[in-house]
């Protein structure tokens, strides 16, 4: 498996941006949670139903669309970054193969858990035929669309596992695009072109499911290619970091300032918080789907957003008191490790809190008729506990012993050069650690 930390020399102390990017999963899948109880809670207004609480309301819209966009930054990122080092130092190209195993790992077995879950407990009087049940174990109900009720946001799970298998094919173009050329610089420009690409895709996507022909919520909605601008984003960040660890001489302009002004980058990503609050063309404190035109302007803002919440975390010279305060304390870093778990359950919490489902004697109902019967306070305690237990419970029960299983395979059947890959052998843990963030990035 490709880690941030591959390509470190042996011995090296672990990267302090390491417990900042676990706190950071922690803060946005949070964010995400919140975001979706208070709609449930009647706190955020949709359409015609009105904010339950204004101020609230217009608080939490503003981290609404945003908050996906560190995920995708990070999975794009650090999964690359072993690959830029590849096309710019010369390095070994990482194996595929323990790089597939190992994403796979990381995803499915606890997206499988929730799936099952969900079909006995809240959609069990709905499996009607083997293809019902086999269609989100597969992760093909983004495309033969069918919801299910407790799995409303994984519709991010097939599409970071598709990047995830576009990536080395990607990897592959832009290792192409840079042969014959001598400089790093130079390279890495040349680099530049897919994720630019990558971006001008996503960016033709969100005007095509956003006209208004298309209706609220097209099928094509639900389909990976509209967070394309977030994974390139990652990966054009990781090219950059890789050259400025190869050039300490001649850091990129970014780096430069994101390592002395840290804060400064935060606070240009409260600046964007700001602007999403006021929906740009939308309603502030709604929940609607977005009109065209505050469709292309938060583009441009997870965008925005995501680099200048995540750039700061990958300098290894920014030093911040306030960063590390938020991020790298030991609470953020474990509720960062089991993140994917509470953005994964905490749908299904609420469903069971509603006591709506097979498992209470009914058909789930859609949330939408259950918004404002619980308050927001007792809702959001119900949520943020149940989904903490569950992620863990899957967290160590589930997903750690798959990938130390996994670890020890692919070591036994590669031998030494997947040991070099999976990086079991290190013992500063840096792989793994990398491993337990580097997951399906939540939705919002």
């Amino acid at each position: 498996m490709a880690t941030a930390a591959q390509g470190a020399r042996p011995g090296a102390r672990t990267s302090p941006r390491v417990p900042r990017l676990e706190g950071i999963r922690a803060l946005c899948a949070f964010g995400v949670l919140a975001v979706h109880t208070s709609f449930s809670a009647g706190v955020m207004g949709a359409y015609d139903l009105a904010p339950g609480n204004e101020v609230g309301a217009v608080l939490l819209g503003g981290v609404k669309g945003i908050i996906l966009g560190p995920f995708f930054v990070l999975s794009g990122m650090l999964l690359y970054r072993p690959f830029a080092r590849w096309t710019l130092t010369g390095s070994a190209r990482p194996a595929i193969g323990p790089f597939l195993i190992k994403r796979v790992a990381r995803l499915w077995p606890a997206y499988a858990l929730l799936t099952v879950a969900c079909l006995l407990l809240i959609n069990y009087n709905s499996i009607h035929s083997v293809w019902y049940v086999l269609r989100p174990i597969l992760m093909l109900q983004v495309y033969d669309f069918t919801p299910y009720a407790g799995m409303d946001p994984t519709w991010t799970v097939p599409a970071e596992l598709q990047y995830y298998i576009a990536l080395p094919l990607l990897a592959a173009a832009m290792h192409w695009l840079a042969r014959g050329v001598a400089e790093p610089e130079r390279k890495a420009r040349r680099m530049m072109i897919p994720p630019v690409l990558l971006t001008l895709v996503g960016f033709g996507w969100t005007l095509y499911i956003h006209q208004p022909s298309m209706g609220i919520f097209p099928e094509q909605y639900w389909w990976p290619i509209a967070m394309a601008g977030g994974f390139a984003l990652g990966m054009a960040m990781a090219v950059q970091g890789v050259l400025a660890e190869i050039k300490p001489d001649r850091k990129p302009v970014l780096h430069r300032w994101a390592g002395a002004h840290p804060n400064l980058f935060w606070l240009g990503g409260l600046a964007i918080y700001a602007i999403n609050c006021a929906q740009p063309y939308g309603r502030p404190g709604y929940g609607d789907y977005e009109s065209l035109g505050n469709a292309v302007v938060q583009f441009f803002l997870i965008l925005i957003f995501s680099f200048l919440a995540v750039m700061p975390l990958t300098v290894p010279e920014a030093r911040s008191r306030l960063i590390d305060a938020v991020l790298s304390n030991p609470v953020s870093r474990y509720l960062g490790r089991i993140s994917f778990g509470i953005y994964l359950w905490h749908f299904a919490i609420m469903y069971f809190w509603f006591r709506s489902g097979s498992v209470f004697g009914g058909d789930p109902q859609p949330l939408m008729m259950l918004r404002g019967t619980i308050g927001f306070p007792e809702l959001m305690t119900a949520v943020v506990l149940g989904s903490i237990a569950a992620a863990a419970l899957s967290y160590h029960l589930v997903e750690r012993p798959v990938l130390n299983a996994v670890d020890r395979w692919v070591a036994k059947k590669s031998g030494g050069a997947a040991a070099a890959v999976a990086g079991p052998a290190d013992t500063s843990g840096r792989s793994r650690q990398t491993d337990d963030y580097v997951k399906a990035g939540p939705s919002a």
